[in-house]
């Protein structure tokens, strides 16, 4: 699976493709998207670098808030490229033809918030 990370785009589209009974536990195998995005002042590379970091940092004073979206085949899951997110834990029946495999299209460009302005005019 692929480790916690957020995108730089600003749409992300999740595809399984694997059959359903090449999955040996149907409440997991597909994606845990966390409530946090990375702060604005955090380039690409760190947040995507340093997982402990935004783990420790972000993830865990947030009390790990997030959706998890077990695996199905042929489902799509479409969410906030900027979100935290990584593959469930999985546990696949053994061969090639049971293993898992994702299509992951990502669209558009991720866009920062903007600072608020100063109330003083």
């Amino acid at each position: 699976g692929i480790n916690l990370h957020a995108d730089e785009a600003a749409v992300n589209v999740n595809i399984w493709l694997t059959p359903n009974e090449a999955n040996l536990d149907p409440t997991s195998g597909g994606l845990v998207i966390y409530t946090m995005k990375p702060p604005q002042d955090w380039d690409f590379e760190l947040y995507n670098r340093d997982t402990d970091f935004v783990y420790e940092h972000l993830l865990e004073p947030s009390g790990f808030a997030n959706v998890t979206v077990p695996f199905r085949e042929n489902r799509a899951v479409i969410f906030d490229s900027a979100l935290f997110h990584t593959t469930d834990d999985f546990h696949f029946k053994k061969g090639y033809k049971n293993r898992r495999i994702n299509l992951t299209l990502l669209y558009g460009d991720m866009q920062k918030q903007q600072q608020s302005q100063s109330s003083e005019l």
